[in-house]
């Protein structure tokens, strides 16, 4: 994954904010689309730092917290080579898949935007 240029592709918050909260939802929920095809495709399942940012972005498009999805969104980006370990539960966390995340993407979109 080229996580710069995907990066450099990520809307920008000055250019959305005034937008209707649908618009802004609709926008950012194909960012996060493109996201985990990126991830999808690199090594196929996100790794815990992917997963945990990638399902706060949903956390957050739920919540209508625009700003912060779009924030949890890049976070997820980083290079993992920047990564910090997670502080982890003894057991670890449950693993994220992609398919949680589309389907949990799915769930929201039936829903009307909120903010």
């Amino acid at each position: 994954m080229n996580r710069d240029s995907l990066a450099a592709a990520a809307p920008k918050w000055l250019a959305i904010q005034a937008l209707p909260a649908q618009t802004k939802f609709d926008l950012l929920a194909m960012w996060f689309d493109a996201i985990m095809d990126a991830v999808e495709l690199d090594h196929l399942e996100p790794d815990p730092w992917e997963a945990l940012y990638l399902s706060y972005t949903v956390q957050s498009l739920v919540e209508g917290r625009y700003y912060a999805a779009l924030t949890f969104s890049e976070l997820a980006l980083i290079d993992p080579a920047l990564h910090r370990p997670p502080r982890l539960s003894p057991d670890g966390p449950e693993p994220v898949t992609l398919a949680d995340l589309r389907d949990a993407v799915e769930v929201v979109r039936m829903r009307p935007a909120a903010g």
